[in-house]
């Protein structure tokens, strides 16, 4: 009889969140060969990426849709607030101080010199607002429904409903 306990299941650091204010390295050793394009388009940046997964040597980073893959390397770690790229947000009036929207997560950066992150929407019709807002200024909430629009005819005075598809 052994008393040996079962191997623990690896520590689950992931996901992280954070930017790049530098290139990391000299060079682009550090980038998937195929992620080299995208990258030096989005690095450095106040962009906070999220870290999550790994495939062979590399780390897998996120911006929203688009993802890269990197060797470790060094980041500056920002905090998550629970919003992601793509979340459908309501902006709080937070008593006149903002103009209320209804939008999606288009954009989130650190903003240094404040030391918080900043977040930019796009209104459901696809424009974007300039202005950037603080998680505070959020409230979550479900992505909007698209629902088939149904019309509905009043019955004709000989209460037949009129028929809304011609015979063709």
């Amino acid at each position: 009889m052994s008393h040996e306990l079962p191997p623990l299941p690896p520590i689950k650091t992931d996901p992280k969140y954070g930017y790049f204010p530098w290139w990391p390295q000299d060079g682009d050793d550090w980038v998937h060969p195929e992620d080299v394009a995208t990258a030096r388009s989005m690095i450095p940046s106040p962009r906070i990426w999220r870290r999550d997964g790994e495939r062979g040597d590399y780390v897998v980073l996120y911006y929203g849709d688009l993802s890269i893959r990197v060797k470790p390397s060094l980041w500056r770690e920002a905090p998550y607030e629970g919003i992601d790229l793509g979340d459908w947000v309501e902006v709080r009036a937070r008593g006149m101080t903002n103009e209320p929207h209804v939008g999606q997560v288009r954009d989130i950066h650190w903003d240094e010199h404040a030391g918080v992150v900043r977040y930019w929407l796009r209104l459901a019709d696809g424009t974007p607002l300039e202005r950037s807002y603080e998680a505070h200024d959020f409230k979550p909430m479900e992505p909007p429904v698209i629902r088939e629009e149904i019309r509905r005819e009043p019955p004709s005075d000989d209460g037949s409903v009129p028929d809304l598809d011609p015979p063709i």
